[in-house]
């Protein structure tokens, strides 16, 4: 059946499949029914309280059922959902709400704010369920999600419904999910990426085990045997916790998934080998994206594994190009920015008419990252943009420096950063942030050696500087600015 919204879809699916189980949080398991019936509630709750079309919903993003309810209601009451981040300090929160001016606020905590303020707890539940509705239409605003941003700023992003649903759509083509998959969630919901792991699973009809982040990777492996959940949704930071946590042990269990999607931020190549190798039944996805314009390049680490090192092709239904400054299609190897065509793009930001009328060059959306294609259309990425330096009229992207200097075995961590330095013949230097596995053992004469044999001249650090840990966002990308 060809739906319009995935709230539809949702209700598609509970109407067919009622009792089929939707969502399990912790030893709760809900039907497709009981949770069309929350939603119902907490949507009559939004009407009673005045919330009409195209009205704003902000409301705490923690990762519970009463998420899910209070966003498909949201979308149910053609109102706009605003997901709000449960880590953002009161002043930041201030900042989005004034920046939405929602018409009613849903937060456990008080924010000092004029807008209509009421708890986000079960009393949500308590309200008649809606009696009569309309399927919102496609082109409807159906979210503002906040970027993370790696200059620390937010920017309000619209996506309408048709939006969102293509993105889910497009997931399920490359991954192959069906109705009869169980995915394991640890992912924040109020990010793109969870958020959008969540809508797809509900499009589908399946089944989503929602746990509390990466540290318990016991519930992960809990969820394999007890509710045959056979996918799942991580970022490579949080990989990387389960197995510092579980050694090899996780092998085992995660030989039992059907597919594993990435994303958010890189994973070292040889992370990826490895992988492919310890899980060779397993379909390994992971996707280059934006809150923008959803997951739109995707690679798998066995069908692609001679091409580990790009970002992979574009996913289905979607237009991926590189492009000079004046917007001109470049030569194949030839290095300019990434954009992005489809129905996964934007209409723009939320009240920067500015900034949107900027992020499109004839009619597609500028990612801001630099990169290039090769000859059989896959995607590399360069770097930022913004992170280019110029060194003595070179462009070199930092990220290149600090793959080399993470291949050092006593190197954690690296970040790069060029700083102007007057009496430098090249104007600009290069100054290397590096976290130490071991403080005592890294010697920086020996490091610079290392990096001589490995790099062009002008792409050696001018100064190498020993740190406890790179700033990132929180969904793992580096936050270079903060260095500056």
């Amino acid at each position: 059946m060809k739906v319009n919204s995935i709230v539809e879809g949702f209700f598609y699916n509970s109407e067919k499949t009622p009792d089929k189980t939707a969502l399990i949080w912790g030893n709760e398991k809900i039907s497709y029914e009981e949770v069309s019936e929350c939603i119902l509630k907490v949507a009559g709750f939004l009407k009673n309280q005045g919330v009409s079309e195209g009205d704003r919903v902000a409301f705490y993003g923690e990762k519970s059922p009463l998420f899910l309810y209070t966003y498909f209601a949201t979308h149910l009451i053609n109102a706009v959902a605003v997901p709000l981040d449960i880590k953002l300090p009161d002043e930041r929160l201030a900042d989005l709400i004034s920046q939405t001016e929602p018409h009613i606020l849903l937060h456990p905590t008080d924010i000092s704010h004029s807008f209509k303020q009421l708890p986000f707890d079960k009393n949500l539940l308590d309200a008649e369920p809606l009696k009569s509705f309309e399927f919102p239409d496609k082109d409807l605003t159906a979210d503002i999600l906040f970027t993370t941003g790696t200059t620390g700023s937010s920017k309000g992003v619209k996506l309408t419904h048709h939006n969102i649903l293509a993105g889910a759509e497009n997931s399920n083509i490359f991954i192959g999910n069906n109705s009869s998959d169980t995915e394991i969630i640890p992912l924040p919901l109020h990010h793109a990426f969870g958020l959008r792991r969540l809508r797809t699973n509900m499009l589908l009809g399946a089944t989503v085990v929602l746990v509390d982040g990466f540290i318990f990777p016991k519930l992960f492996f809990d969820a394999m045997e007890n509710y045959g959940a056979n996918g799942i949704c991580m970022v490579p930071a949080g990989f990387s916790i389960v197995k510092k946590l579980m050694k090899r042990t996780y092998i085992d269990y995660f030989k039992k998934l059907k597919y594993i999607e990435f994303g958010s931020s890189s994973m070292e190549n040889s992370e990826k080998k490895d992988l492919a190798e310890a899980l060779p039944d397993t379909r390994i996805c992971m996707h280059y994206g934006l809150t923008e314009v959803a997951a739109n390049i995707f690679i798998e680490f066995h069908d692609d594994d001679s091409k580990l090192n790009a970002l992979g092709k574009p996913s289905p239904n979607t237009l991926v190009k590189i492009v000079s400054d004046a917007g001109i299609e470049q030569p194949t190897k030839e290095v300019g920015e990434i954009v992005v065509k489809g129905a996964v793009q934007t209409p723009g930001y939320w009240k920067k008419p500015e900034l949107t009328n900027d992020s499109f060059i004839n009619g597609w959306f500028k990612t801001g990252d630099l990169g290039f294609a090769d000859e059989e259309g896959y995607i590399f990425l360069s770097g930022r943009k913004d992170d280019v330096m110029n060194i003595g009229g070179k462009k070199v992207f930092p990220g290149e420096i600090e793959e080399i200097i993470n291949q050092h075995i006593l190197v954690k961590d690296s970040a790069c950063i060029s700083v102007k330095e007057s009496g430098v013949i090249t104007g600009e230097m290069i100054k290397a942030f590096v976290v130490p596995e071991n403080k005592e053992k890294l010697d920086l004469k020996e490091l610079m050696n290392f990096l001589r044999e490995k790099l062009e001249p002008f792409k050696i650090p001018s100064e190498i500087i020993f740190i406890s840990r790179i700033p990132h966002t929180s969904s793992g990308k580096k936050q270079r600015d903060k260095l500056k």
